[in-house]
């Protein structure tokens, strides 16, 4: 059996022919959809480059095809390649079996009604609210975000299938058929996040109990093209923490994109650039775990999330973590352990207040290191395999 697999990523093909990503997919990970399917055809954005590709992801293997979709980007870009996108969708209906693909973005929002159209079984992983779908806060985007929102819960309604990173929140908003109706065997739902968390990302701090280290590492991790990740709030907080006299801090930012030189700029102008280190896009999960070992706390102003694998990874290896309450943030982390997203100075408060209480701290990163071990590989993946295969026994 054959199944889409539609997502939302840039993909890259190089000069040996080979498909690559940036970021999050390659082969390994696809491999979850392969324990099920036959064949998987892939479709996504894609640019095409004579550069050196042996450093990105590689998301070319066996049995899976690639459909190239033209590599547009934001709303705008997918009006203008609206027509080409749907034709090319159309092509591969017949086919595939039936259909996967994460939710809400460009893609599953534009095609969803196409499948049910086509009487094509298929399904949502549904990973993100859709409310702030849309960045900019002005009178047009206020409009299209209730438009995403309202075409979401359709889409919920519509597909066969519903997964959600969460286990209570984003159902309450978007709720699925599933819920409604126990009887048909044509829809169903789950509930997993989209990490791979394995035992070579998890590991026990062995900090002095009795004394606090000479310098607290800060890490965030989280891609820099846009602001949603909250890197303006964080180097606020920074600067105020500076201000007040705490200079044995370092801030680490993993992660690359279009606004990185903003915020290069925004720590020169705030005077913390010593406080402050840029360290780029690390893609070696060993690498990304050896960086988290050796800091101590995770501080995630996020305004727009799902359940971020940012925060997983930096529990499982018992970092205290610091973020806002939005979307399925609380479902990981204790109130007392969330900031509205925006507000630099509470940010700054909050780790001021930890800092000074290192027995504390030790507490919450066991606690936090032992809560990691609800998303390990083996538990989430027993969830994802089912919910495909009943995806599958529908699409016979």
């Amino acid at each position: 059996m054959t199944a889409l697999i539609l997502l939302e990523y840039h993909f890259i093909k190089g000069k040996d022919g080979y498909i690559y990503c940036d970021r999050v997919i390659d082969y390994n990970y696809l491999e979850r959809y392969l324990n099920v399917f036959d064949d998987i055809i892939l479709c996504g954005r894609m640019a095409e480059t004579d550069e050196d590709c042996s450093k990105k992801l590689l998301v070319s293997g066996e049995n899976i095809h690639f459909v190239p979709i033209p590599d547009f980007q934001g709303i705008k870009g997918l009006l203008k390649n609206y027509h080409r996108i749907m034709k090319t969708v159309k092509e591969i209906i017949p086919k595939v079996q039936c259909c996967i693909m994460r939710a809400p973005n460009h893609l599953s929002l534009i095609t969803y009604k196409l499948f049910k159209k086509k009487n094509l079984p298929f399904a949502l992983e549904f990973n993100i609210a859709a409310d702030k779908f849309i960045e900019n806060p002005n009178v047009v985007g206020k409009i299209l975000n209730k438009w995403v929102v309202k075409r979401t819960k359709n889409m919920c309604m519509t597909a066969n299938g519903v997964s959600y990173v969460t286990n209570h929140i984003l159902q309450k908003t978007y709720p699925c058929r599933a819920m409604f109706d126990s009887v048909d065997q044509r829809y169903f739902t789950s509930s997993y996040s989209t990490i791979n968390l394995t035992n070579s990302m998890m590991y026990n701090q062995k900090w002095n109990e009795r004394k606090r280290p000479q310098t607290i590492k800060i890490v965030h991790t989280g891609y820099m093209d846009s602001y949603r990740k909250g890197h303006i709030t964080l180097l606020n907080s920074v600067k105020i923490l500076v201000d007040k006299g705490y200079t044995n801090i370092e801030l680490i930012l993993v992660g690359d994109g279009k606004k990185k030189a903003e915020f290069e700029g925004l720590a020169n102008e705030l005077n913390i650039s010593n406080y402050v280190h840029f360290v780029g896009l690390i893609k070696k999960r060993e690498e990304m775990t050896n960086v988290l070992k050796n800091c101590h706390m995770l501080v995630f102003p996020t305004y727009s999330e799902g359940l971020p694998r940012s925060i997983i990874e930096a529990m499982a290896v018992g970092l205290v973590c610091i973020s806002s309450s939005v979307d399925g943030i609380p479902e990981l982390l204790e109130e007392e352990m969330l900031v509205d997203f925006n507000d630099a100075l509470g940010y700054a408060n909050k780790m001021i207040e930890l800092i000074e209480d290192w027995p504390r701290m030790i507490e919450i990163s066991k606690k936090n290191r032992l809560l990691a071990e609800n998303f390990k590989k083996e538990k989430l993946e027993k969830k994802r395999t089912n919910f495909y295969k009943k995806l599958k026994s529908i699409s016979q």
